[in-house]
């Protein structure tokens, strides 16, 4: 199963009853409390801020020096970081991204790191694996080709002149 980002989202988008009337507010977005030499995956979701059909070309999280990133990651609109704490305080994240009209959406994002170390000093785990959650012909044909060419004796998918079919395993 591919990695998703379940946890520590912001979701960007406003107040609606402050756009009607007129006001220009930025809210706070702010993600859980750390502590020193810790570090977790930070995600923001920019779906609210795209444009309908827009997607995501690239992305960039910049903490100002107060910690270091070990690995990014591109999940549908979501992007994700893993991010370990170098600095205490009130720290500004800023998060871009670019999207497919060129248009580019950047959020801030605070976090407070607390000047207590964490007691077990945190590491990254492996980076998340390639999102192939998008069906498209590139995806389908990998797909395909991976697949046996002859029914499984267990039952499972596989290719049937490019038809990809599903045996039932026996009773």
């Amino acid at each position: 199963m591919t990695w998703r980002p379940s946890a520590r989202i912001v979701r960007p988008g406003g107040c609606a009853t402050a756009q009607l009337r007129g006001m220009a507010l930025q809210p706070l977005f702010a993600w859980p409390d750390s502590n020193l030499n810790g570090g977790a995956d930070y995600s923001v979701d920019f779906s609210s801020l795209l444009s309908p059909g827009e997607t995501i070309e690239a992305f960039a999280f910049d903490t100002g020096g107060a910690g270091s990133q070990a690995w990014t990651y591109l999940s549908g609109t979501i992007v994700t970081a893993w991010l370990s704490w170098s600095q205490a305080g009130s720290v500004p994240v800023s998060v871009c991204a670019l999207g497919s009209t060129g248009a580019s959406y950047q959020v801030v994002v605070t976090i407070s790191v607390s000047a207590t170390p964490a007691l077990i000093a945190a590491s990254p785990p492996p980076a998340p694996g390639v999102d192939i959650s998008a069906v498209n012909s590139a995806t389908m044909s990998a797909w395909l080709s991976s697949l046996p060419t002859q029914p499984p004796a267990s039952g499972g998918w596989w290719n049937n002149a490019n038809i990809p079919t599903y045996k039932a395993p026996a009773s």
